[in-house]
Order: structure tokens, then C-alpha cells, then sequence
């Protein structure tokens, strides 16, 4: 029986608290946390939550989890980082991230030391952030894992940003609104 690896990973920025991002986002990675361990329980799942840091929501922690008013920033490269050391700890050969976000990444690693950067106005993207993240996402893929983007924001910079994802990685790549969210993803 082969068995797989899901790692969901929830945005906690401070910008996930609009037109009620959040509340469907956790919604969703609940619904899948509840569908995967009643219907696969030999399968494993776990969620990342990001913003300034990713950490994972083990138990209660999905529950009770609430946007980041704190660490506002949003670092996907953290996320993936912690989503590869996940999915290569369990020992699964089929595995997927999916990543629920509105933004994109301000915060980032260059090697342990931790950066925020806000995006240039011109461009409409944190240069430094996207270039750390876009170099994650190569990673996750030589590791031949598929990463399934659902962009909460129809802002031009952030659709560009996603497709790059998709491009590189050759995972899909949606553009939907929060109440489309759920029935996407299931």
C-alpha cells in the first residue's frame, strides 16, 4: 500500500486577517486534517503555520490558531524549509505541499540570519524575499515534491509570483477567492 505525505501550509500574516482570508483558510486546512486522518489514517498530514517563522500546528495548536498580529511578515521559504524536513522524516515516496497564502514573502533566511523586507513600490515585490523563496522552491522540487499554490489575491505581482511557483515546479497554481477555497482544494 503506498502511503503519502500532505504538508498544508497556512499563512498567519498579518494580511490573511482581510475579507476573511483566514477564517477560510483554517477552515479548509481543517476539513482537510479531519478528511485525511478519517479516510487515509495510514497517510500522514501535517500543518505548517508561517508568517515572520514557520512552525508546525501540531494537535489543538490548527484549532486554535489565529493570524500572526506579531510576526506580520509573511516567510514561505521557512515553510517550505520546514515542510521538506517533514515530508523527508516521514519516509513517503508520494509526496505534495499545498500552500494557502495572500501575499508574498517579506521575510526570508540568508543562511540562519532572518530578514524582513517590504515590497519595493515599483515592482510591487520584495525582491530579496521572492529570489530567497523562488530558491526554496527549487530545492523542494529536486526533492521531487509537488507544491499546489492557492493564491488568495488577484494583485498582477502576486498571480506573476505564483505562476513562477508553478513554472518551476510543475504543481498547480490557483488564483480564487475565500469562499472558492474550500471546494478547490477538496
Amino acid at each position: 500500500l503506498i502511503t503519502s505525505t500532505t504538508v498544508v501550509l497556512l499563512d498567519l500574516s498579518w494580511s490573511m486577517s482581510w475579507e476573511g482570508r483566514f477564517e477560510a483558510a483554517k477552515k479548509v486546512a481543517l476539513a482537510l486534517d479531519h478528511y485525511v486522518r478519517t479516510r487515509f489514517p495510514k497517510d500522514k498530514l501535517y500543518t505548517v503555520g508561517f508568517s515572520t517563522e514557520a512552525r508546525e500546528l501540531k494537535g489543538e495548536e490548527l484549532a486554535l490558531s489565529v493570524w500572526d498580529a506579531y510576526n506580520p511578515y509573511t516567510n514561505l521559504q521557512g515553510g517550505l524549509r520546514l515542510a521538506m524536513q517533514l515530508i523527508k522524516r516521514s519516509g513517503n515516496r508520494n509526496n505534495r505541499v499545498i500552500v494557502i497564502t495572500d501575499g508574498q514573502p517579506t521575510a526570508y533566511y540568508r543562511g540562519p540570519h532572518l530578514h524582513v523586507e517590504l515590497p519595493n513600490r515599483a515592482l510591487g515585490i520584495s525582491p530579496n524575499a521572492c529570489k530567497a523563496t523562488i530558491g526554496e522552491v527549487r530545492k523542494v522540487t529536486a526533492q521531487g515534491m509537488k507544491i499546489e499554490t492557492f493564491m488568495l489575491s488577484d494583485d498582477p505581482p502576486l498571480v506573476e509570483f505564483t505562476r513562477e511557483i508553478s513554472k518551476i515546479n510543475g504543481g498547480r497554481a490557483v488564483i480564487c477567492v475565500p469562499g472558492e477555497l474550500g471546494n478547490l482544494i477538496l
